[in-house]
């Protein structure tokens, strides 16, 4: 066979390739997506608006102290992994031991500041267990994810990905008998039981055939793991921790501004609105791989995401409208205005991720990148302060323009510097979708 016919099937199959991991990446978080979105459902049928309002609170804050524990995410984890594997020794390990020094110092800090909490947030002592339970299982839920995704299992992958997200469904299911309805015992009894399946997972599918603890033959004795936990932050992992951590802050600065200035059932009105709205992310999450394997410069699957975005807006804007107070009543007809905003905003949102995602694949640019993150979280988090008290439609407009702010700075940086400096690919992590690609940041949905 000659070289050039051996070239036309090699470029033939990679295609098929490609699009059979983008199948599998979609499975894996159209399941997460469903989950989310029926735990998102009994929440608020158990919870009236400005209860709701509390527990995406809850669920906002604890959110941000697992990301400023989770020390890189899911990429860090397949770094790590990467890193010690060299070495022989065991990367679980020290991501099990910084797990539990992590939940340690979370508890001891929500028992110290359990005096000076609002009336809402009692009692007290369910604070530690709430607090540690979010990071604990998210920190777990990391390591799980980055494990398959290192070992290829991507069926696994699918099913961690959509029973990892089921914590607020088992924990409605339990408070409707219990007779708990505050916002805080529903995050506690939610959260609890999300830590418990995210570790039965770690248990079942992350490690198939191997050990998480290794003997102490094959080890190399306590300096393993103080290595283990140090290898973690290293080799630009901070970097990419800071970009995470940017990236969250923006993406929740919203629900964030109107918790501090006490637009409580604004905030579980408007919660709903985000939750319904943040379906249109999950396609450009999944068909990210299509653009992470593209060369610099030739973004062309780029443009047909960006084409099947526009459509599922469309699509999906009068849908939500319709169905939100089919759905989670009544009392959440407030949150259509919302919503009519946020689709398509959060589509913007989404579009801002992936030129970041092929911007960082290109040049590398962490840091630039999460200064732009940074000042658009900030410029979000003043408007919605000053206007998101008027109602979920202002505090709506106020995100939209945050979001709008990102997006376009992102363009516009790509336009004028990612020529330059390119450089080739080396790292292979992990995307939302699930499935190997390159220096890309992850996302966890609060």
């Amino acid at each position: 066979m000659t070289r050039k016919g051996t070239e036309g099937i090699s470029a033939s199959r990679v295609p098929a390739s490609l699009r059979g991991e983008a199948s599998l990446a979609l499975l894996g978080v159209v399941g997460g997506a469903i989950t989310a979105l029926v735990g998102s459902l009994l929440v608020a049928r158990l919870l009236a608006p400005t209860e709701r309002g509390h527990y995406a609170s809850i669920v906002v804050f604890t959110t941000l102290a697992l990301t400023c524990l989770e020390m890189g995410g899911e990429v860090g984890v397949l770094r790590g992994l990467a890193d010690v594997r060299k070495e022989g020794t065991s990367f679980a390990a020290g991501y099990l031991a910084w797990t539990l020094l992590a939940t340690a110092s979370v508890a001891a800090a929500a028992l110290a500041v359990g005096g000076w909490m609002p009336p809402w947030l009692q009692p007290s002592w369910l604070l530690a267990p709430c607090a540690t339970a979010a990071v604990y299982g998210g920190l777990v839920f990391r390591l799980t994810t980055g494990m398959l995704v290192s070992s290829g299992w991507l069926r696994r992958l699918i099913v961690a990905r959509t029973l990892g997200n089921c914590g607020p469904v088992l924990g409605c299911l339990l408070c409707v008998p219990l007779g708990l309805t505050s916002a805080l015992e529903v995050a506690t009894v939610s959260l609890l039981a999300q830590a418990v399946v995210n570790s039965f997972l770690l248990l079942r599918l992350s490690c198939p055939g191997r050990p998480l603890l290794p003997s102490a033959r094959h080890g190399r004795g306590r300096a393993a793991w103080h290595r283990n936990m140090a290898l973690v932050w290293c080799r630009g992992n901070v970097d990419l921790h800071v970009l995470n951590g940017s990236t969250y802050v923006l993406q929740r600065s919203d629900q964030m501004a109107l918790s501090v200035v006490g637009a409580d059932r604004t905030l579980g009105i408007y919660a709903i609105a985000t939750n319904v709205s943040e379906v249109v992310s999950y396609l450009p999450a999944a068909l990210f791989p299509l653009v992470s394997r593209g060369r610099p410069g030739h973004p062309v699957e780029l443009r047909r995401i960006l084409m099947l975005v526009a459509a599922c807006v469309g699509a999906f804007t009068p849908l939500a409208y319709f169905a939100l107070p089919l759905l989670y009543g009544e009392a959440y007809r407030a949150a259509q205005p919302a919503a009519l905003l946020l689709v398509p905003a959060t589509a913007v949102l989404a579009v801002g991720r992936l030129y970041q995602g092929v911007e960082l694949r290109d040049t590398g640019r962490r840091r630039h990148l999460a200064v732009i993150a940074v000042a658009a979280a900030a410029i979000e988090f003043a408007a919605v302060s000053l206007f998101g008290g008027a109602g979920p439609a202002a505090a709506a407009l106020a995100c939209a323009a945050g979001y709008a702010v990102f997006t376009v700075w992102i363009a516009l940086s790509r336009t004028t510097t990612s020529t330059r400096g390119a450089r080739p690919a080396r790292d292979t992590v992990s995307v939302q979708g699930g499935v190997p690609a390159r220096d890309v940041v992850d996302g966890r949905k609060g």
